[in-house]
C-alpha cells in the first residue's frame, strides 16, 4: 500500500531573502558538548548521563556540589532546558547558569545541590538545525497525526525554497477552504480573527505552508516529531492529542526526567525554562479541572510563594514581557502539582523595546508622514499591541523575524500568499545578549535556593518531674523564607511529611505521641512543638528528625 504524492513543481513569483535562524550562534551539539567538557574539570560539576533520547543520543545532567557525597543528602534545586527546540535560548541559560554558579556562587554548593538538565530534547534540535526553520515542538517519535495509516507522510514544506517554512494566506477562497482571518486594518501583515461584534468579516484563509502530499485535502497535517515533550507529563495530560503522545511519560526523554526527580526526593525547588511562564505573570488561583478539586494553575493557598519568586525574579532579572504556553502536561506543571515542589517556569526573555529613532531619523520620518497623510487619513492602532510590538523588534532587525507576505503560484491552490512570522523567533534572544541574560538567571537560580526551608531545633528541654518521671521539651523551627511544604503537596500527598520520633517506649509515655508528623511549617520561623512526660529507663532517649528532603537527624 502506497501513499498518493501529488507534483509539486512549484513557482515562486519573488521570494525574499532567506532569514536568519533565531538560534543563530546558540550552541549545537558539539559546542554544548565541550561547554559541558569544561564544566566537568571543576572539582564541585560532575557531568553524567541522564537517559538516551528516542535517537539514541545522550541527554546529560550536571551536578554541581562541593563534594560527592553529601550530595544525594542536601537539599538540591533543578533546572531544565532544552524541551521545545524552537526555545534553544533555554539551553544557552542553563550551561551559563551552571558556569556562573561556579564562578560566583560556589559558596551556594557548600549548602545545596544542583542539577542541571540543559537539552532534555536532542533529537528536536538536531532535526531544525539540519533542514528548513519550521515550526517543530517536538521529539523523532513517528505519529499517525491525521490517523490515515501513515506516519509524518504530509508535512510542512518550504515551497518557496527561502530556507524556512511560513503560512500560506488566501485571499477570498473557496468555500471548501473557508475564510478565517483578515488583515489587521492598522498593521496588514498581521493576520487575525475577526471581531465579529464589530462588524468585521473574515477574508482569508490560513494554511501551513505546503502542499496535500496524501490527497485528503489538508495541508502540512502530519509532520515529522509530533510529541511535545511539554505535553507528555502527567498533569492535566490532555488524551488522544498527538502532541500529548500516547500516555503520559511516553517518551524516553520524559521518562529519565521523571524517575530522575522521583530518585532525588531532595528536590526542593526548580526553574524551567521554555515557552511557558509562571513568575513574570502569577499563575490562576481560582479555576479548577473538571473534579472540582485540582487547581488549573496554583493553589491560592501557595499564591504567597509564587509571588516571593515573583518579586526575587523581578530583583535579579527584571524580565517584565513574556509569552506563555499551555500548561496541560507540562514539566512544571507536574512537578508543582504532583511531586510538591515550587517552580519557576521561565522564558528567560522578553520583547524588548524598539530604541529610538535618532534625531535625523525622527525628523525625517515626521516629514513624510506630514506630506502624506493627515490626522484624519492615519491607520488605527493594530488591535493586537503585542504582535504589533515584535513586528516592530523584527523591523529594527531587518526583518529577522517575519517573511514579508509574497506571491507565489501554488500548484494545488492556485495564486496565493506566503509569509508570516519565523518560528522560534519571539522565543530566542540575539546571541549578544544572552551572557547577560544567563548571569541574571544564574543569579535567580542562587537566590530561589537562599530562599529554601531551613530546619532549626529548640531543645530539648529535660526537666525532672520525680518519682521516675521528666519533661522533655523540643521544638521545629523553619528560618527560611518559603514553608516547608507547598499547599499542594499536602493536598496530593506528595511528599510525606517530617516525622518526629522519641525513642521511649510507647509503654512509657504518659504524655503525647512516640511519632509525630508535620506537614507544614511556615517560613520564617514557623515552629511545631513538642511536649512528653515520660518514664525514665536505662537506655539514653534519642529524638530523630526523618525528612524526605532534609534527611535524618537524631539528637
Amino acid at each position: 500500500m502506497s501513499v498518493p504524492i501529488i507534483l509539486t513543481a512549484c513557482a515562486a513569483l519573488a521570494a525574499p531573502p532567506a532569514p536568519i535562524a533565531p538560534w543563530s550562534g546558540q550552541l549545537d551539539d558539539a559546542a554544548l558538548d565541550a561547554r559541558l567538557r569544561a564544566i566537568d574539570e571543576s572539582p564541585r560539576a560532575t557531568v553524567t548521563p541522564l537517559g538516551t533520547s528516542r535517537q539514541g543520543r545522550p541527554i546529560p545532567v550536571v551536578t554541581l556540589a562541593d563534594s560527592d557525597a553529601p550530595a544525594a543528602t542536601r537539599p538540591a534545586m533543578l533546572v531544565v532546558a532544552g524541551l521545545d527546540p524552537l526555545h534553544q535560548a533555554g539551553t544557552e541559560y542553563a550551561v551559563r547558569v551552571a558556569e556562573n554558579l561556579l564562578a560566583s556562587h560556589a559558596g551556594l554548593l557548600d549548602e545545596v545541590t544542583i542539577f542541571v538538565v540543559p537539552r532534555l530534547n536532542p533529537d528536536g534540535v538536531a532535526a531544525l538545525r539540519s533542514g528548513p526553520i519550521v515550526d517543530r515542538r517536538g521529539n523523532a517519535r513517528t505519529i499517525d497525526a491525521d490517523r490515515d495509516g501513515f506516519t509524518d507522510e504530509d508535512g510542512p514544506q518550504d515551497l518557496d525554497g527561502d530556507g524556512i517554512v511560513t503560512m500560506i494566506r488566501i485571499a477570498n477562497p473557496p468555500l471548501s477552504r473557508p475564510a478565517t482571518h483578515l488583515p489587521d486594518p492598522g498593521e496588514p501583515r498581521l493576520m487575525r480573527t475577526p471581531d465579529r461584534d464589530a462588524g468585521e468579516r473574515a477574508t482569508h484563509a490560513m494554511l501551513i505552508e505546503g502542499v496535500d502530499l496524501d490527497g485528503d485535502g489538508m495541508i502540512g497535517e502530519d509532520g515529522h516529531g509530533e510529541v511535545r515533550l511539554d505535553r507528555n507529563f502527567m498533569h492535566l495530560f490532555r488524551e488522544h492529542e498527538t502532541e500529548s503522545g500516547p500516555y503520559p511519560l511516553s517518551e524516553p526523554e520524559t521518562l529519565a526526567l521523571a524517575e530522575f526527580v522521583i530518585a532525588h526526593p531532595t528536590i526542593i525547588g526548580a526553574v524551567v525554562f521554555g515557552p511557558h511562564d509562571t513568575i513574570v505573570n502569577l499563575p490562576e488561583t481560582k479555576k479548577k479541572d473538571i473534579t472540582g478539586r485540582t487547581p488549573i494553575g496554583i493553589d491560592e493557598a501557595d499564591l504567597p510563594i509564587f509571588k516571593t519568586l515573583q518579586s526575587t525574579y523581578q530583583d535579579t532579572v527584571g524580565q517584565t514581557r513574556t509569552g506563555d504556553d499551555d500548561d496541560a502536561g507540562g514539566l512544571h506543571a507536574w512537578l508543582y502539582a504532583h511531586r510538591g515542589i515550587p517552580t519557576a517556569a521561565v522564558t528567560g526573555w522578553g520583547r524588548p523595546d524598539v530604541p529610538p529613532p535618532s534625531e535625523d531619523d525622527a525628523d525625517a520620518a515626521a516629514e513624510t508622514a506630514d506630506a502624506t497623510e493627515s490626522d484624519a487619513d492615519a491607520p488605527p492602532a493594530p488591535k493586537d499591541a503585542e504582535a504589533a510590538g515584535w513586528l516592530a523588534w523584527s523591523d529594527h532587525l531587518d526583518g529577522a523575524g517575519f517573511v514579508e507576505w509574497h506571491a507565489f503560484e501554488h500548484p494545488q491552490l492556485g495564486a496565493v500568499e506566503i509569509g508570516g512570522w519565523v518560528p522560534g523567533f519571539m522565543l530566542n534572544p540575539p546571541a549578544r545578549e544572552l551572557d547577560e541574560l544567563a548571569r541574571k538567571q544564574a543569579d535567580f537560580v542562587a537566590a530561589f535556593a537562599d530562599l529554601r526551608p531551613e530546619l532549626a531545633v529548640e531543645g530539648p528541654e529535660f526537666e525532672d518531674l520525680g518519682g521516675g518521671l521528666a519533661r522533655i521539651r523540643f521544638a521545629v523551627r523553619n528560618d527560611g523564607t518559603l514553608p516547608l511544604r507547598t499547599a499542594m503537596s499536602r493536598t496530593s500527598d506528595a511528599i510525606r511529611p517530617l516525622a518526629v520520633r522519641i525513642s521511649t517506649p510507647r509503654d512509657s509515655i504518659l504524655q503525647g505521641r512516640p511519632l509525630e508528623f508535620v506537614d507544614a511549617l511556615p517560613g520564617s520561623g514557623g515552629r511545631a512543638d513538642f511536649d512528653w512526660v515520660v518514664r525514665l529507663g536505662d537506655t539514653p532517649t534519642t529524638i530523630t528528625l526523618d525528612d524526605p528532603q532534609f534527611g535524618v537527624r537524631t539528637i
